[in-house]
Formats: C-alpha cells, structure tokens, sequence
C-alpha cells in the first residue's frame, strides 16, 4: 500500500502526529550525533595534541564508540518494546548525557578509548528505539516518509555542525581557567544532553491512546488506520522475538546497512582533517569559515537526497528499487573520489557519494515488516541497525589506518562504492521477493495485494 491509498481523513491525522512528534524525535537525534561527532572537532582544537593521537589511535576512538553501541542494540530495543518508549529513550539519552560530561575529564587517549565505547554501550538502541516509536504512531504506508525525516539528521547535523562546533570550541577556550577548550565543549554537549533526557521524560508519550492533543475521533481513526495495515501481513510471517535473529533476509538486510555507517562516519570524522589539509594542496590560506562552509556541502546533498528518495520511495512503495538507484549513485560518488586529485573535485565526488548514501536507511528499515512482523520487528530493527553499523566502526578506522600507510583514504572509497552496489542488489532482491510472495497470495485475498507497496 503507497501513500495514496491511506484515507483522506486518516492522511490528515498522520501528517498532524508526524509534524508533532517528529520534530521533537529529531532534536533528540541531534543532539546524540553531536555528542558522538564531537571528537571529529575536538581532535584538531588540540584534543589529538593533549592526548598524543596519531591518525589510527583517532581512528579507533572514533569508530570504538560502535562496538560499545552494537553489543546492546538488541536487548535495548526489546527493553523499549517491554518498559515503553517513555523510560527507555528517557534512559538512553540521560545515561549517553552523562558519560559525555565524563568525557570530558579523560586524561589519556586509552581513557578517552573506553569513554567512547561506554559512549556507545549509553546510547545503544536509540535509533532502531525510535524507529520502533514511529511504529506506533504511523501507518506502515507512510513510514519511510518519517524514517527520511528522521534519518536525515545525521546530515542536517554535519551540515551545520562546522560552524556551530568551530564556534563552541572557540568560545570554549577561556570559559573555565586550567580547563583546555576540547574539554569544555565535551562537558557541554554532555549536559545538554542530560537536560533533554529530562525534558524527553514529559513530552514523550508511549502511544496514541496517550495523546491528548488528539480527540476520540482521532485517536480511533490513527489506531484503525495502523492496524488495518498491520493486518495485512501474510500468515506465513514469524511473530516471535527471535524470528528476527535467525531470519536469513534480516541478516542480508544487516549486511546491505553496513555501507551506510562504514561511509557517513568516514567522512564524519574525517572530512573536516580531509579540508584542512586543502591548505598545503592549493597552497593558499583557506579560512576556518571557507572550511566550514566546504564540510557542509556533501551533507546538503545528503539532505536533499533524502527527501528526494525518501518521497519517491513513499510514493511508489518499492524501497528496494529506490535503494538500488541511490546506491548505485552513491557508489559512483565514492569511486570518483578514489579517481580525482583536484581538492574541489573531492569535494563533489564525495558529495554525491553522500546524495545517494542517504536513502539507504529509511528505505532498508521499511523492508523489516514485510519479513517479519509482531515482537520480532523490535529485534530484527535492531539487529540490522547493530550489525550494519559494525560499518561505523570499520569506516573511521581503516580511514585512519590507510592515511597512516599510504597518506591517502583512496582504497577506503574504492571498498565503499564496492559495497554499496551490494546494498542496492540486496534490497532489490528481497523486495522484489516480498512482492512476488504476496502477488501469489492474490486469489485469497484482494486486500492482501493492497499490502505490496506497504
């Protein structure tokens, strides 16, 4: 089922839970992938210098954060699915909160290592958390519009990011005597973080029956629309919490996930060293603004791509095919990069490498339901979002260790646009898969046929 055949009445009503709570998830978003990129501008505001970093030491600070993040991912979202979204995520974000503000007190890089994977172990289950929220609220037809509103942050943060942390680590400097500038930006995203953690406890609520900014009507209406969709499911699907686990599918969904991570956290906690170093390669004095405004760029073509992808895929119901053609984009991005030397030209390359990059989560989360459905959808959300960003991990480190041997990431694009044809083949093969099973299903059900675009 596409968004054209959800009711009239009942489109309205989602858009209004969309522009309510969306909004509010995202900041929250936000304000985690600061946290967890803050290292990437910490590192030249004297961070690597204090703490004595080579390129593969940061490397592994960055990406350690993903191990920490993937042991929990699981059982953090099959906690969510059991205790509510209300204390879960309202845990999650005060507990990442508070191991940041701790960061900020690292007297080594080895300290600074484990700091980021207790990072990671905090924060584990956000995302497939709130993907599984959005669930709750939002009709199967309509998800991978408000996954690519939600799953666009990311971007949106590393677009603005520059300057706003530039800015913080700027200001930073003086703000508290004996105290070095990286620190004190540590020890104010931390807080901040515990703040909105607090905030999340009264805002966020665990279902609609909840919303009292909706009235009887409405409420009904929201819960119909969903479960009329719910029902659809082919019989055949697995139910139970460890469907997910063992589901083949789930695990090519896992691996087509892995590119995603792998390339956005490369570039992450990469990029803004990558344009420092535009300096000694043009032999000109770029200023820290001019810098800002060049990290940006490949995050606003993320953005864009998201929303474009994002549309079509919610407008066609065939998120395997849509994966396939951004993947197959972002992986002509990523090769160019490995082909050019001019620094305006990686640039561009990357760029598009980040254009097509983008559709690849809201697109590959909407595949889970038609694998599997019920309490299963909770593990194998999370199990995808788990193993796939094992990529988050290996990204920034053979990043880092490349740059290290051969003084170039080039080899890293090249394995990056290798996988990302991967991720788009995968897609479009289960996709195609699920449509086809429940096409066969045609005869005994004419409203199951609505349910292939679903």
């Amino acid at each position: 089922m596409n968004s054209k055949n959800l009711r009239g009445g009942d489109r309205a009503i989602v858009n209004r839970v969309m522009w309510r709570i969306v909004p509010f998830i995202g900041l929250l978003y936000f304000i985690s992938f600061i946290d967890r990129i803050a290292i990437s501008y910490a590192g030249p505001h004297g961070m690597t210098k204090d703490l004595e970093m080579t390129a593969t030491v940061f490397g592994l600070a960055s990406g350690i954060f993903f191990a920490g993040y993937i042991l929990l991912e699981v059982p953090s979202n099959l906690a969510l699915a059991k205790y509510g979204a209300r204390k879960w995520l309202t845990r999650i974000i005060v507990s990442w909160g508070l191991v940041q503000t701790l960061t900020a007190f690292v007297p080594s890089a080895e300290w600074l290592i484990v700091a980021r994977f207790l990072l990671g172990v905090a924060e584990a289950g956000f995302v497939p958390g709130v993907l599984m929220y959005l669930m709750f609220w939002i009709p199967k037809s309509r998800r991978v519009w408000a996954f690519s509103l939600f799953l666009l942050i990311p971007y949106l943060t590393n677009a603005v990011s520059g300057p706003v942390m530039t800015w913080l680590a700027t200001i930073s400097k003086d703000m508290i005597p004996g105290f070095a500038g990286w620190r004190t930006m540590m020890l104010i995203t931390g807080l901040i973080a515990v703040a909105s953690g607090v905030v999340a406890w009264f805002i966020l609520l665990d279902s609609p029956k909840m919303a009292r900014w909706l009235n009887d009507h409405e409420r009904d209406s929201l819960n119909k629309a969903i479960a009329r969709e719910e029902d659809t499911a082919p019989e055949a699907v697995n139910h139970s919490p460890l469907a997910g686990l063992k589901n083949p599918n789930i695990l090519l969904l896992s691996l087509a996930f892995f590119p995603l991570p792998f390339g956005v956290f490369s570039l992450t906690f990469f990029l803004p060293t990558i344009i420092a170093g535009f300096k000694e390669q043009l032999g000109v004095d770029i200023s820290s603004t001019t810098q800002a405004g060049l990290n940006a760029i490949p995050w606003i073509c993320a953005i864009v791509g998201a929303l474009i992808f994002g549309a079509f895929a919610d407008r066609t119901g065939r998120p395997g095919a849509i994966t396939l053609i951004a993947a197959s984009v972002g992986a002509a991005g990523a090769v160019g990069a490995a082909l050019v030397d001019n620094p305006y030209a990686l640039i561009a390359m990357l760029s598009t490498a980040a254009f097509g990059l983008s559709a690849i989560a809201p697109t590959l989360f909407a595949l889970v339901p038609k694998i599997v459905a019920g309490v299963a959808v909770a593990a194998a959300t999370a199990l995808v979002n788990s193993l796939g960003s094992i990529g988050g991990f290996v990204g920034p480190y053979l990043m880092g260790f490349f740059t290290d041997l051969a003084g170039s990431p080039k080899v890293v694009y090249y394995i990056l646009g290798t996988l990302l044809i991967l991720t788009g083949v995968i897609a479009f093969k289960i996709d195609n898969h699920h449509r086809r099973t429940l096409g066969d299903l045609a005869p005994q059900s004419e409203h199951v046929v609505q349910t292939v675009s679903s």
